[in-house]
């Protein structure tokens, strides 16, 4: 750890303490979600520093810098501690993620948690483009790591309570250059987003948001946008109370702004906005939205680029609608989050350039105004009366507005580094993420008011005003089960506005599929296989539904003969793949028609599987004198027979492939030709070596028609391995098809 810091810290003035008794209370101003308390980039301050100087002395009110804590993620705080996602191990063979746990107060390291990044094609240094949240109840912290990896971690003690590998559990997409969704805390729901590709009904790519319980990771809903998004994003999530009804705002892969209801994820209204995803966060202030963008608008006016628009929201249930106030076109704003500040809407475009918005009629109040740095991505921070702006060039600028638009009250620049994340403030502390270091400021009479997130959130319309049902929670709304086995359903009850209500009628079960059950129990059938089953709860005329996968135990052996579609419980197949007669047998193709979906991953069962083989026969034509790429998964490691390169890969990260650091074996040269089935088989074996658990790795590739050579293909270990994940496939069918049969998966038994 390398941390400069002045030797005496300015004492805290911002703690108010209530005496009960022996026991008390301390509020703190704390900064659990990115974008505030408020959501809303804004905070009750006074006397923050208007000046800073990033190489410290005397009057240059930095209290101290962490110059190994760097990288996109903007942090957060929360009972004194702050927490931020970083690179762990960079450059190494051990390399993965972490959530670091920091004393706010001092910048001293409380703990770190560490895990692995596997299946995932963002790059290390995007690593944190998402944010932690904080929950004030519970004290638990909640990061989606770069390859959709959901932990739930204790703040305290740096301890996972639990986790969630979400791009094997529901096919959430890990690549576009990092585009990680944020989470949200909603009451006793965590929710968390991205463009997934499932299994059954919803196997075609959708923005899709999951509710879970936040002490348990159970799933309570899965709502949706619209199939075929252009992109992923990283638009976060607001919560608002709008008309008596709360509302969960962002923006979408779509290219629209949603809302839904958060406990239930109905949605309730949507605009369009862009033709590509929505990266900004949308802004929202009493009924109104504030929403921009940087790609091309809808029509009319898709041969322009970029906008901002002030949206109004009303109604409840089925009646809320979104109203559009006004639209500024050509304000190329992909990625800064504007602020409010009285009837003005200050907004940075992606060039650095200020906009000021009369946030009532849109007309602009200042157009395109230089003040500092030439790319923006940070957010804005309005406190003390001043707009706080990082750039992405590594220059800040603290500015102040006036009658006629804004003042530069100063300006500088780091050292190394750029802006990438963005400032908050906490406990009367500015803090700057910067590319390179983590920087603490502040003034030794800094004072800030206390703000509780869930006090901004606004009063509902009492439950009692609405106590007919409307809408049914059946969950776990997605599960996984083994033939014969049992599942307890649990089901809440919802009226209109998305608030919880009591039943108290009886609730009946229908199964869609294999199964049965009584009463509330369902019970898998003792010989269903690779099957999927939907469950529906009705209470009069009003049902909800959920849906769950039965995968048998090891071995499974997959012919394809007889089927029309690739086996129902398999994530991510269905749309990507065809059944088609190859050879004169029906074989798995992964067609390259498909946008967007032709390099892809598709998950066939649990994630607690370890220490097994998985072989398949292998195809691949060639088309525009290019072959495709033919991989099998394996705890999460991928065999890739690699076809432009005529190569053989075993590699985890595919943006950062550790895996080549420790292993000058871990790729090989491997010539093979079009339209000729080769076997493919990729064993992973974990095992302990000082008590150190080690992952082996050998992998194997023949012509179909010869016999199984006795030496494997390529080999490799793994110091840092992924202990248990689901068997899969993985495929690059952009240039040219390719073609899988007699698929096995088995259990190790003997030695290799």
């Amino acid at each position: 750890m390398r941390l400069r810091s002045k030797s005496s810290l300015y004492p805290s003035l911002v703690a108010l303490t209530f005496c009960l008794g022996s026991s008390s209370l301390v509020f703190s101003a704390d900064w659990p979600y990115w974008r505030g308390p408020k959501f809303d980039g804004t905070a009750e301050a006074s006397n923050l520093p208007d000046d800073w100087d990033p190489e410290g002395g005397e009057g240059s009110n930095l209290l101290w810098v962490r110059d190994d804590i760097g990288g996109p993620c903007t942090p957060v705080v929360m009972n004194g501690k702050l927490y931020t996602i970083q690179r762990s191990e960079p450059g190494t063979a051990r390399e993965g993620e972490k959530v670091v746990c920091l004393d706010a107060a001092t910048g001293e390291t409380l703990w770190e948690n560490n895990y692995n990044v596997w299946l995932s094609d963002v790059p290390a240094e995007r690593v944190g483009w998402s944010s932690v949240v904080g929950d004030p109840e519970t004290g638990y912290v909640y990061a989606l790591g770069a390859c959709d990896i959901f932990n739930c971690i204790d703040g305290s003690t740096g301890e996972t309570i639990w986790s969630r590998p979400l791009h094997e559990h529901f096919g959430m997409l890990s690549t576009y250059g990092g585009r990680t969704n944020f989470p949200v805390v909603h009451e006793d729901l965590v929710i968390i987003s991205g463009i997934i590709i499932n299994w059954g009904n919803a196997a075609k790519p959708n923005h899709r948001l999951i509710g879970m319980d936040k002490k348990s990771g159970e799933i309570r809903w899965f709502s949706g946008t619209r199939d075929l998004p252009y992109d992923t994003t990283y638009s976060a999530p607001s919560l608002v109370t709008i008309d008596g009804q709360r509302q969960l705002v962002m923006g979408a892969g779509d290219g629209a702004i949603w809302g839904f209801q958060p406990r239930t994820g109905k949605p309730l209204w949507h605009y369009n906005l862009s033709r590509r995803g929505i990266f900004a966060t949308p802004l929202i202030v009493g009924n109104r939205v504030f929403a921009s963008h940087s790609e091309e608008n809808v029509a009319p006016f898709n041969n322009l680029m970029g906008g901002v628009a002030g949206l109004e929201i009303s109604g409840t249930g089925d009646e809320t609608t979104v109203k559009e106030l006004w639209k500024q076109m050509e304000v190329v704003c992909g990625y800064s989050e504007p602020i409010l500040i009285g009837e003005r809407l200050y907004v940075v475009d992606d060039r650095c350039k200020m906009w000021i918005f009369d946030a009532t009629s849109g007309e602009p109040i200042v157009e395109r105004k230089a003040f500092v740095g030439s790319r923006q991505r940070s957010a804005l921070l309005h406190a003390d009366g001043k707009i706080y702006v990082l750039s992405e060039n590594g220059r800040w600028a603290v500015v102040a507005p006036t009658e006629d638009g804004f003042e530069v009250l100063n300006k500088g620049r780091i050292r190394d580094g750029d802006f990438a994340g963005s400032p908050i403030v906490a406990d009367a502390k500015l803090y700057f993420p910067s590319t390179t270091a983590l920087y603490c400021v502040s003034t030794e009479n800094a004072t800030q008011t206390p703000q509780v997130l869930a006090d901004s959130l606004g009063e509902e319309t009492p439950v009692s005003e609405n106590t007919d049902i409307t809408q049914i929670q059946v969950f776990p709304s997605e599960a996984i089960l083994k033939p014969g086995e049992q599942m307890e359903l649990q089901t809440n009850f919802f009226n209109r506005l998305g608030q919880k209500v009591d039943n108290t009628g009886s609730v009946a079960f229908e199964v869609t599929g294999a199964g049965s059950i009584s009463g509330n129990v369902y019970t898998a059938p003792d010989d269903a296989e690779h099957t999927g089953v939907t469950i529906t709860a009705k209470v009069g005329s009003v049902s909800g539904s959920m849906r769950l996968r039965i995968v048998p135990e090891l071995p499974w052996n997959f012919t394809f003969d007889g089927l029309k579609d690739p086996p129902l419980s398999w994530v991510g197949a269905r749309y990507r793949h065809v059944i088609r007669e190859v050879d004169g047998s029906s074989a798995l193709v992964k067609i390259n028609t498909i946008p967007k979906g032709a390099r892809s991953r598709a998950w066939m069962g649990p994630s607690e599987l370890t220490n097994y083989t998985i072989s398949a026969d292998a195809r691949g034509a060639r088309m525009s004198d290019q072959l495709p790429d033919i991989g099998l998964t394996n705890l999460g490691y991928v065999l890739d027979l690699m076809g432009e390169s005529q190569q053989l890969q075993i590699r985890t990260w595919s943006a950062q492939n550790r895996i080549s650091l420790g292993n000058d074996r871990s790729t090989v040269g491997f010539e093979w030709k079009e339209d000729i089935w080769y076997r493919m088989k990729f064993r992973v074996d974990i095992e302990s070596e000082s008590s150190a658990a080690v992952a082996i790795l050998r992998g194997k590739v023949w012509p179909k028609n010869e016999a199984e050579p006795d030496a494997w293909t390529i080999t490799a270990t793994d110091e840092s391995p992924n202990l248990a994940a689901s068997p899969g496939l993985y495929g690059n069918a952009k240039v040219a098809e390719l073609y899988l049969d007699n698929i096995e998966v088995a259990a190790n038994k003997d030695e290799p």
